[in-house]
């Protein structure tokens, strides 16, 4: 009895003893994926301060590539090779027409060409021995031209019933299906490019009459998408329509910017555009200033933490700043409307770390 109960105090220890051992051994894990996760800091945009005028309007996204293809011949769709949503690379075929009538019609074409210039060809060795008139000869000559842009017509309907994407993207819309016989000019596919994206908002007379015209643009601008609200994503002016919309006489204003790499940003989503007011004139006070604590000394070298906004990774950035004294720098050099830099606590900051918004 005695002996039964050491065998089942042993076999108890051994059981706590290895839990622990297992947990001791989990908290490395755990530590790294703390390091991994995103950590909260105070971010700073440059430009956006409190002697700043900031406007934001709804915005629309659509792609700054986009192409809808369509075939340039009628036909009955053979083979339909995508899907959408796939990756496509360029000169990737998408889909293909039924091509016997089109390959008989080149087949036809050039047999007519073939024989053509070969009396052509005849006829340039007897008008040499002056055997033929000079009329009979341009006949011939004529005659072959004929064939031969009868010949590359139907060429061209050949290689027109054969879908390329002309750019690497993703394929954004099917509108055909295997069978289906389609008119030549009907959109068949939507390839939606890699790359810039474009947000679109609409701003009333007020403001673009009393913009400076003479100005390059608005400095500073971002968009926020409610579905990441903590998420600032940097975009920049692209241009402006001079013609008012007839029915709500507002003027359309484009911006571009970057799809963050942890977003799915799709052309039609709707997000918010944060700008400078454009009618706000920019002055020598106007300069790139930052909070003391945001500066990190490396020697003599002065630096700053920058936030990238496609995945809010921060890296190192030199700079060089202005003699003075105070709780704020002005930067020289380094720095310039619209960056992202860390505001404070940077030296808890390291290259590559992930960092959101703080909010108390």
């Amino acid at each position: 009895m005695k002996s039964q109960f050491r065998l089942k105090t042993a076999v108890l220890f051994s059981l706590v003893t290895l839990f622990f051992i297992s947990a001791c051994s989990k908290e490395p894990m755990l530590s790294e994926d703390t390091q991994l996760a995103s950590r909260p800091a105070k971010l700073m945009i440059l430009g956006q301060n409190s002697n700043d005028t900031f406007l934001k309007y709804p915005a629309t996204v659509k792609a700054e590539n986009v192409s809808a293809l369509s075939f340039e011949v009628g036909g009955v769709v053979s083979e339909l090779l995508v899907v959408e949503s796939q990756e496509v690379q360029k000169g990737d075929v998408l889909a293909k027409l039924d091509v016997r009538d089109l390959q008989a019609n080149l087949q036809s074409a050039q047999a007519l060409f073939d024989s053509a210039n070969s009396e052509f060809e005849r006829a340039e060795r007897l008008i040499k021995q002056d055997a033929i008139s000079k009329s009979v000869f341009e006949q011939r000559r004529s005659q072959r031209d004929v064939n031969q842009a009868q010949l590359d017509t139907a060429q061209k309907a050949l290689d027109d019933a054969v879908l390329v994407a002309p750019f690497a993207g993703y394929v954004a819309g099917v509108t055909i299906k295997a069978k289906q016989a389609i008119q030549a000019g009907t959109t068949a596919i939507t390839i939606l490019g890699f790359g810039q994206m474009e947000a679109t908002i609409n701003l009333p007379a007020s403001i673009m009459a009393l913009a400076d015209r003479n100005d390059e643009g608005v400095k500073v601008a971002y968009l926020l998408f409610s579905f990441a609200p903590e998420q600032r994503i940097q975009a920049t002016f692209k241009e402006a329509s001079l013609s008012a919309d007839s029915a709500s006489q507002t003027y359309q204003v484009t911006f571009t910017f970057s799809s963050p790499q942890n977003m799915n940003v799709l052309p039609g989503m709707n997000a918010t555009l944060w700008f400078q007011d454009p009618r706000q004139r920019m002055t020598a006070a106007d300069e790139v200033s930052i909070p003391i604590a945001a500066v990190g000394i490396d020697g003599e070298q002065k630096y700053v933490w920058v936030v990238d906004p496609s995945d809010n990774t921060v890296s190192r950035r030199n700079i060089s700043i202005q003699d003075g004294i105070g709780e704020t720098l002005v930067v020289t050099s380094g720095l310039e409307f619209g960056d992202t830099v860390v505001a404070a606590g940077i030296s808890s900051i390291s290259a590559g770390m992930k960092v959101h918004p703080w909010s108390k």
